[in-house]
């Protein structure tokens, strides 16, 4: 992955297991500058963006996950070299990087971060298809659950395999959109893998409803559901 001087935006100042700090650079006027990428304008700094951390071989991927300011003294000039009281001060932004994964020498990206760099190392802004690489693993799979936050036109793709063949829970407040969730991962699952055989147990009336004619409605495609309804779910001894 070639390195372009124009997509350094800042270097790492401290190196933690699970998170990195770098200090960014500021444009002449103190904004957060936008480095441009192609055709693509990237804002330095967005919470949610990726970046990249390159020092010599090492080439990790970090998501920003906090941004921050810290007040700092302007460098020293001829007129004023060692006097602090006359050095303007200005707001450092300091960005808070957790890192996601690696990307190898044949520019494939590996999840998980086996060497870290160390301070000094420059932060780069990275590019959508750069970003791109982190999803395009299962995109043949065609199982897709989303986008990209940050970049719409990223689909996000999962191996309905591996993702059904082991537990996983969708958690979220009520209202949150839980139930719209299961309803929609299933629509895709069955669209992807039409022979594929899901049970539901609806306890709330969540996925099959009773109309004013009394006809039922469900959350996906009559032509794919068998409905069995029980009276009740407890179970009694005599």
């Amino acid at each position: 992955m070639p390195e372009t001087a124009n997509t350094v935006i800042g270097y790492v100042v401290d190196v933690q297991g699970h998170m990195l700090t770098a200090s960014l650079f500021e444009d002449d006027q103190g904004r957060a500058p936008t480095v441009t990428i192609g055709d693509e304008d990237i804002l330095v700094g967005q919470i949610g963006s990726y970046v990249a951390i390159r020092q010599n071989d090492v080439n990790i991927i970090t998501i920003v996950t906090r941004m921050t300011e810290q007040e700092a003294l302007a460098a020293p000039t001829i007129e004023t070299p060692g006097e602090d009281t006359a050095r303007l001060p200005f707001a450092k932004r300091i960005a808070r990087l957790t890192p996601i994964g690696a990307i190898r020498a044949d520019g494939q990206f590996d999840r998980g971060v086996g060497r870290y760099p160390t301070t000094g190392a420059e932060v780069h802004a990275v590019s959508s298809s750069e970003v791109g690489k982190m999803f395009e693993r299962f995109q043949s799979k065609g199982l897709s659950v989303g986008t990209v936050a940050t970049h719409p036109s990223l689909r996000i793709c999962l191996d309905p395999s591996n993702l059904f063949g082991r537990h996983f829970a969708i958690l979220g407040q009520t209202g949150s959109g839980k139930s719209w969730t299961v309803a929609a991962l299933v629509q895709r699952t069955i669209a992807v893998m039409p022979r594929a055989h899901i049970i539901i147990l609806d306890l709330h009336g969540e996925y099959c409803w009773k109309r004013e004619d009394r006809t039922r409605h469900y959350a996906f495609d009559d032509a794919i559901v068998r409905h069995v309804e029980r009276e009740s779910w407890s179970s009694r001894t005599g």
